[in-house]
């Protein structure tokens, strides 16, 4: 068994004595440098998207993120109020097809407004199932934008490349909120191992911040995963194992901790967004209406699954339930009267909600809390 490394030394990162909380919105950048940014409460996140997009510059820009968001609540409160769920998955994809649109706007990107296509596309027609469905994807080139490719540019991910695809099965597995459901369908093993505390950490000499993480050991045990698993399928050999200070031999809890820190010139917290980014590309989060309003996971997806960007997977999803249902609307109907069934409308009812929310901090550059997730 390989020497598990003490871990990095350092302490809390704080800002005038007080401890920085971990978030994905760390700091809010100023002409002057960056601070620290502070949670939003609302019970309407479309508020929150509506006040960005009205304060797009320039006008024009402005006026096409306003129309995207506008149509996005549309289609949303039509899939809301839908009283089966045939209709309800197509609806919810043109929900986040133009409110992917109206965030490229905010982000700068004007290639979305026009013939933008979906960049994504069954590989199958009939007769699939959530085990054997899989979907081509295309880069943006010099003749089409691609909106996948764009969402996944917005995400501050890399473009994709020729040839790629999204098997449904790994889009379904790497679902936070049924997974539960999913591991029954399909007779798996939980794969969601909660962190806490996930926490910022800094070692003012060398000017260098990271991420570290702890995690009940027990809970890889019971799902039949290794720790070494966790740190190269989870946290994709981004982080390692350390033996923390001060912890007996017997405690079942174990720590993670960035491998690479990242170094800073001026105050820590001007790269703290930089950090942050890093997390996202990593952890997966549930959202609460409650304290502690963001609960935080890493994946380890069963062995030949692929994990996904949260966001991303969220929306690949959502695309082909919506095919489906548009185009042989049966598959849908044996899909919601299969062993997934649960799992699907379990899906339908939750994730739209936690994306909205996510989407709505990603506008407004803030952590969006629920008062009563819409």
């Amino acid at each position: 068994m390989p020497r598990i490394p003490a871990e990095r030394a350092g302490e809390p990162l704080s800002v005038k004595g007080a401890k920085v909380e971990f978030s994905y919105f760390p700091t809010v950048n100023t002409s002057r440098r960056d601070k620290l940014q502070t949670k939003v409460f609302t019970t309407d996140a479309w508020s929150i998207i509506h006040s960005t997009v009205r304060r797009v510059r320039p006008i024009k820009r402005a006026k096409s993120a306003v129309a995207f968001a506008e149509q996005a609540e549309e289609f949303y409160q039509a899939a809301t109020a839908a009283t089966t769920t045939r209709a309800r998955p197509l609806l919810l994809y043109y929900a986040f097809l133009n409110l992917t649109k109206a965030l490229c706007l905010v982000q700068g990107n004007e290639s979305v407004i026009g013939s933008a296509q979906h960049g994504i596309s069954e590989k199958a027609k009939n007769g699939v199932t959530i085990r054997n469905a899989a979907m081509s994807a295309h880069p943006t080139n010099a003749k089409v934008v691609n909106m996948i490719d764009e969402f996944r540019a917005a995400l501050g991910l890399d473009r994709l490349k020729d040839g790629s695809k999204y098997r449904v099965r790994d889009l379904a597995a790497g679902s936070l909120v049924g997974h539960r459901l999913w591991c029954t369908a399909d007779d798996r093993n939980d794969r969601f191992f909660r962190l806490n505390p996930v926490e910022f950490r800094h070692d003012a000499k060398n000017k260098q911040i990271w991420m570290r993480a702890w995690m009940k050991k027990s809970a890889a045990t019971h799902a039949g995963a290794t720790l070494a698993e966790v740190s190269k399928r989870g946290f994709n050999g981004q982080w390692r194992q350390v033996k923390p200070t001060n912890l007996s031999e017997s405690d079942d809890t174990v720590l993670w901790e960035q491998i690479t820190p990242t170094t800073y010139t001026g105050r820590p917290t001007d790269a703290l967004a930089a950090l942050a980014q890093q997390a996202r590309s990593v952890l997966h989060r549930s959202m609460r209406v409650s304290e502690p309003f963001r609960v935080y996971y890493v994946y380890v997806p069963p062995k030949r699954f692929k994990a996904h960007h949260q966001m991303e997977a969220r929306y690949a999803l959502i695309y082909y339930l919506g095919s489906v249902t548009r185009y042989h609307p049966a598959d849908f109907d044996a899909m919601m009267s299969s062993e997934f069934g649960p799992f699907l409308s379990e899906f339908l009812a939750s994730e739209p909600g936690q994306f909205l929310f996510e989407m709505a901090s990603l506008f407004a550059g803030r952590e969006i809390v629920s008062v009563g997730l819409a």
